[in-house]
């Protein structure tokens, strides 16, 4: 690690140890990282050849890596190993990695998991207006009242939702294509138009998309490669 880079070590461990602020405090409190057998504040800038150790296990940089996942319903997305079937554990891969796009669990799609941080703020940040696209099955036919309560704004936790895409497969799917992804909202869209949610599966964020991944199928892929659709 270059210092001229002035990489405070809060960011080396983030970056590299996957840990996050509330967690970053509580080892510095409890004087569980040294920086060349030392104890440094989080502020302490990371020079090329420190070792730096916690709880007695070095924290080295690691390669980024990116993954495409078409998750099952019943997977939960969450890094807390106390969680059952949670995805990290239920993946077990050779690096620490976290979600971008989050699913709840009886939603299936498509998850991107990376240790990249500023490559997942770029597609999380709803300023960039990235777009999420659905498959969307419903219980009653699809009619023009339906679809048009559908494309109607929700008031969701103080603001209102974007005018979503929408595409009709056939008389119980439809694609629904938005870029903000609040808690719940296909569902929340479908309910207030007076319709029920059968399932719901994610097929692309941005230019990624779930192609011909099966479910529970986990694929490496390479940042900077395009995958939009044919």
């Amino acid at each position: 690690m270059n210092s001229v880079g002035k990489v405070h070590l809060a960011k080396y461990l983030k970056n590299y140890g996957n840990y996050t602020k509330s967690e970053l405090k509580k080892l510095i409190e409890e004087k569980r990282v040294l920086v060349n057998g030392v104890l440094k504040p989080l502020s302490y800038i990371v020079k090329e050849n420190d070792e730096i150790l916690v709880d007695g296990q070095k924290i080295t940089q690691i390669p980024n890596v990116y993954y495409l996942y078409y998750k099952p319903v019943g997977i939960v997305c969450t890094n807390n190993l106390q969680i059952k079937d949670n995805i990290i554990t239920h993946l077990n891969l050779p690096y620490r990695v976290f979600t971008v796009g989050r699913l709840d669990k009886n939603t299936s799609g498509l998850i991107i998991l990376t240790n990249d941080g500023i490559f997942a703020n770029k597609l999380m940040n709803p300023n960039n207006h990235i777009e999420k696209e659905y498959l969307v099955e419903v219980k009653n036919p699809i009619t023009d009242e339906f679809l048009t309560t559908l494309k109607m704004p929700l008031l969701l936790r103080g603001k209102k939702t974007t005018t979503p895409k929408i595409a009709v497969v056939d008389e119980y799917h439809l694609k629904i294509i938005i870029n903000e992804g609040k808690y719940h909202q296909i569902r929340r869209m479908v309910i207030n138009a007076s319709n029920y949610l059968v399932s719901l599966t994610r097929i692309r964020i941005g230019p990624y998309v779930l192609g011909n991944l099966k479910s529970d199928e986990l694929r490496k892929i390479t940042k900077g490669k395009r995958y939009e659709k044919d």
